[in-house]
């Protein structure tokens, strides 16, 4: 009897964990607003350090693995797109995006480092 009970509190615990067990993909989710002013690139390299833009025009050239050239209608700028910022979004140099991140800028001049990428609607 004592074998049946322990046997049924094992399953019991086990049933009751797998119900709280991550669903094995990431999720991330947020407040989106869509009344964000969307910063020129051309605007960018006279703006200050770590100040936070939305950009929105198209990936056109891949430097290296992360950096980027970006353009939209007023001109281009580098930015820096880190392999988990992407989450599964693929994109071309067709596809009409919008970038969030803030300006980086160095010695060797200055860039996007974006935190997160979205398909423009």
């Amino acid at each position: 009897m004592k074998k049946l009970t322990l046997l049924s509190a094992l399953i019991l615990s086990t049933v009751s964990l797998s119900a709280f067990a991550d669903k094995g993909y990431y999720q991330n989710g947020g407040f989106n607003n869509s009344q964000q002013a969307i910063t020129p690139a051309s605007q960018v390299s006279s703006m200050s350090d770590d100040q936070y833009v939305v950009l929105q025009g198209k990936l056109v050239k891949q430097l290296d693995k992360d950096n980027f050239t970006f353009r939209d209608a007023s001109g281009e700028i580098t930015v820096d797109i880190d392999d988990e910022v992407w989450r599964g979004l693929n994109v071309t140099p067709n596809d009409e995006i919008r970038l969030y991140g803030e300006i980086d800028k160095s010695l060797v001049g200055t860039e996007v480092d974006v935190h997160r990428v979205e398909k423009a609607n």
